[in-house]
């Protein structure tokens, strides 16, 4: 067997092994529609979920993660939104001054751009103020978009159940530009 040979026997074995694994559900392709994530994710961005990392460890502060809004007012049901999660259960969050203090210690979160800058939004039911902190129950977690003052997210929602969230995005692979990882 010659070597060009091999690589495409490879490649081909690869792709076979995805189609399984998107069959079987373990990855999942999706779109990203708006630009709550921004700049990380921005819409018209192909994306690759997978399911199998939460199998084995809980979801951590900085995974980015898709979820289904099912009884999440006011996201509309059966909706699926990627969003970073910032808190954990028994978490303390605060924002202030653009920063996400968890258990009173600065916490900086970054995506491939640098540090995520959060805002206080007025009128939110949690975190609306740089005094006011939430306690993330048990079961739940906190979720915020990258794009702080554009995002529909726990500011305004509230906890996300740990059963809601279906994976976590780790691959881009369209456009050219931005294939990679996602941090």
């Amino acid at each position: 067997m010659s070597k060009r040979q091999g690589i495409i026997g490879a490649g081909v074995a690869i792709v076979i092994a995805l189609l399984a694994l998107c069959a079987f559900g373990g990855v999942r392709p999706f779109r990203i529609t708006a630009g709550s994530m921004k700049p990380e994710l921005t819409p018209g961005d192909c994306v690759v979920m997978e399911r199998f990392m939460f199998l084995v460890r809980n979801p951590r502060r900085g995974d980015i993660v898709v979820f289904r809004a099912d009884r999440i007012p006011p996201l509309q049901d059966g909706t699926i939104y990627p969003k970073r999660i910032v808190g954990l259960p028994g978490d303390h969050l605060r924002l202030a001054d653009g920063k996400l203090h968890v258990n009173e210690e600065h916490i900086p979160l970054k995506n491939r751009h640098g540090e995520i800058a959060y805002v206080n939004l007025p009128g939110s039911k949690y975190l609306a103020s740089s005094s006011d902190g939430v306690t993330v129950p048990d079961g739940h977690y906190f979720f915020l978009g990258d794009n702080s003052t554009n995002s529909l997210d726990s500011r305004a929602c509230g906890f996300l159940s740990a059963k809601s969230i279906l994976g976590r995005l780790w691959f881009c692979y369209w456009p050219p530009k931005d294939m990679g990882v996602i941090r």
